[in-house]
């Protein structure tokens, strides 16, 4: 683990759906979770040391290396022997209590930071037993949109140059095939895996890099002013007669017409023959 690795898979865990996502390096693990329904995070980062001291507590010890490799196989579904779990702090202490056989205990109260908490349990099924290791997610609140695309677009970063490396690898592979005929083929084939594999990776970060900017661009763009509504409906008033409205404004630095008293007079005199008519 020279690098970071990033691993995301979506999880229907008893809640609803879940999005995990999780970092690895050769030293640190940081796991987030995100709820589809709400988009509340909860989010913990942890060393190896933490992580083989968790381990140790349970009875069933494991290296960090070997922790994170049953990570990321309950992720992957890639193994039927680990599994992953998300439990409040009053679901993993009934868990607890039911396997000890003591007394439950009453949940906490809904201001202590324990009832916002969540666990990502990597379940490890082995015969007659079933290990529980849980990693304790504080709740980060709701995801920072800004944040979120600037990370996704370092590790989509990251990743192409990766995917770049072993395309080359792929070629250089290649080549000594045809100049060497005992080159062993399992390592072209593990090359062609990992390409597949970081391409999906792509795949998928470039889709939820898209989603993230077409919720910006939908909160950001604000409500047309009253004042371009109404220009649009008196344009499109206009184009349907097909001439301009009576109404219209004249022209910026038009003069107003002059006062005409001879036409005046004569508007007033037809005014009084039709009032005479009508009588």
């Amino acid at each position: 683990m020279g690098e970071p690795r990033y691993l995301q898979a979506e999880c229907a865990f008893r809640p609803g759906a879940h999005t995990v996502r999780v970092t690895l390096t050769r030293s640190t693990l940081r796991v987030e979770v995100e709820a589809h329904g709400t988009n509340d995070l909860w989010r913990g980062e942890f060393d190896a040391t933490f992580i083989e001291d968790l381990t140790r507590k349970t009875g069933n010890f494991k290296q960090f290396g070997i922790f994170c490799s049953m990570l990321e196989s309950a992720l992957t579904q890639s193994s039927d022997s680990v599994s992953l779990e998300l439990l409040t702090f009053t679901d993993l202490e009934t868990l607890h209590s039911r396997k000890v056989g003591a007394i439950t205990r009453p949940p906490p109260s809904t201001s202590s930071p324990l009832n916002t908490k969540r666990y990502l349990i990597l379940v490890y099924s082995v015969e007659f037993d079933r290990i529980h290791y849980p990693l304790p997610l504080p709740y980060a609140g709701q995801p920072d949109l800004v944040a979120l695309v600037r990370e996704l677009q370092e590790q989509l970063g990251q990743l192409r140059a990766r995917r770049l490396e072993e395309t080359q690898h792929l070629r250089d592979a290649g080549c000594q095939m045809h100049c060497e005929p005992f080159f062993p083929p399992s390592q072209l084939a593990q090359a062609k895996a990992s390409e597949q594999k970081l391409q999906l990776r792509v795949k998928n970060l470039t889709a939820e890099l898209a989603s993230c900017r077409r919720g910006r661009q939908k909160s950001a763009s604000p409500a047309p002013c009253a004042q371009e509504r109404r220009s649009a409906s008196l344009e499109s008033h206009r184009s349907s007669r097909g001439r301009p409205s009576p109404k219209s404004l004249s022209p910026a630095g038009s003069r107003p017409q002059r006062f005409d008293p001879t036409a005046f007079v004569r508007a007033r005199q037809r005014r009084q023959k039709e009032a005479e008519l009508r009588k």
